[in-house]
């Protein structure tokens, strides 16, 4: 069945209708915690090690800073042991980021552990805060509710150079990419792919109902969900008996992270820094090669460049590699030519209707679609013969996913519910094989 018949034959559904969907789905509630006022510590902060851990070198960098734009004055100098906004004790450092660490804490008043993401000082709006905000006022029960991550609270942190938004979060366990790293071949078998498929159009139909667009769909925003909880005490009892390495320079702890093994849970898309409030946008958006046609062509776009990422999310996992890269790192002018090139020699060229609609396409295509681009087009592929490099996939089914996501026009994509219901997904899980 082509692409267009299949996206045809699958009802445009309202997520209003979702509770309806499957009975299997279970629900559960964002929620979003207002501040709450400061009772007393339940139990005393534990005594963490101040020796006994590997020291680094300090001229070697390690973290954070080995990012291209770090600047230590930036960052919040937290250490473990730490008690901030009076009752959550530091017990281990998770992770780092541009803008951002990440720490996992424990509530002295009644135990339960979260996750604090402490922001750089220099960020003068936190735009992620406000798309947590508006999620919260969109209380309609939804199965995509517990595949984005809970927002609880949040606080600013008063540093020596500035002040620290910081969220607190529930904690998850390892990324799909780093689940991916550590696979033989770098490669997730086909019943894997289809189940988190399902639970990630499930996450994107969420958020496009209560009109967000994520932009910034792929394996290392996806968190596997943390079951056993015991996992947590268990990362704290590591910094007690056999603390992580850190750095020392002039009274700043740099803290290596632990790797937070654990997981079994639902699959939570996270990292909603640059998702977008509103139907229809303009101006860049999306990691470079996951950016749709219309963002590269400077066309309005809206949540449908999410199935396109989600289209690029099912390769990534079968393949283990980008099906378009980044192909020029000195020009993004070029970079942008071979890309739309790699893409008209795997669809084809843009219909007529892309063609009349972007002032930019005049620069890569003639009006009857032929490439003129500043770069040669590559080899002429398509779906089916890229199937034949996977293995154990129902290749009809997969092509059939494929060329329903990846197309020139966001109105002959599926929308991400439809996605959820696409045939290779939808029998797999009927056949109990996810």
């Amino acid at each position: 069945m082509g692409a267009r018949r299949l996206l045809q034959s699958i009802p445009i559904l309202s997520s209003r209708l979702a509770p309806k969907l499957s009975n299997a789905i279970s629900r559960s509630a964002l929620t979003f915690s207002r501040p709450f006022s400061r009772p007393p510590q339940s139990s005393p902060p534990r005594e963490f090690p101040s020796t006994g851990f590997e020291l680094i070198d300090p001229s070697d960098k390690v973290e954070e800073e080995r990012l291209p734009f770090y600047k230590r004055d930036e960052y919040y100098p937290m250490k473990i042991g730490d008690v901030v906004y009076g009752y959550y004790q530091i017990v281990a450092k998770l992770g780092y980021g541009t803008t951002s660490t990440v720490w996992l804490s424990r509530d002295l008043r009644n135990q339960e552990y979260w996750v604090m993401k402490v922001h750089i000082n220099s960020l003068p709006y936190i735009h992620e805060l406000a798309v947590y905000q508006h999620l919260a006022h969109h209380t309609e029960d939804h199965p995509g509710r517990k595949h984005v991550r809970e927002f609880h609270d949040s606080f600013k942190l008063k540093g020596p150079n500035g002040d620290h938004e910081v969220f607190v979060m529930t904690p998850l366990g390892m990324s799909l990419r780093s689940l991916q790293e550590i696979q033989i071949d770098g490669v997730f078998r086909e019943q894997l792919v289809i189940g988190a498929l399902a639970q990630v159009f499930l996450a994107l139909d969420f958020l496009h109902e209560a009109g967000v667009i994520h932009t910034d769909v792929h394996s290392d925003n996806l968190l596997i969900g943390i079951v056993n909880k015991s996992i947590f005490s268990t990362v704290e009892e590591n910094e007690i008996c056999k603390p992580s390495p850190r750095k020392l320079v002039d009274k700043t702890v740099t803290q290596v992270s632990q790797y937070m093994l654990g997981g079994k849970g639902p699959l939570i898309l996270c990292d909603l820094g640059q998702a977008r409030i509103g139907q229809e946008q303009l101006g860049n958006a999306m990691p470079t090669p996951y950016r749709a046609p219309e963002v590269i062509l400077n066309m309005p776009w809206g949540n449908s460049v999410d199935a396109w990422s989600a289209g690029l999310l099912t390769w990534d996992l079968l393949r283990g590699e980008s099906l378009f890269k980044v192909y020029d790192h000195e020009s993004q002018e070029l970079n942008d030519a071979h890309h739309l090139a790699a893409i008209t020699a795997l669809i084809g060229p843009p219909p007529l209707e892309l063609l009349q609609s972007s002032q930019d396409s005049r620069k890569y295509w003639h009006e009857d679609g032929t490439w003129k681009g500043p770069v040669p087009l590559p080899p002429k592929k398509d779906f089916e013969s890229l199937a034949t490099e996977i293995t154990d996939v129902d290749k009809e089914g997969f092509v059939s996913f494929m060329e329903c996501l990846i197309a020139w026009l966001p109105s002959d994509r599926l929308t991400c519910l439809q996605g959820h219901f696409h045939p290779w997904l939808k029998t797999k899980r009927a056949l109990g094989t996810t």
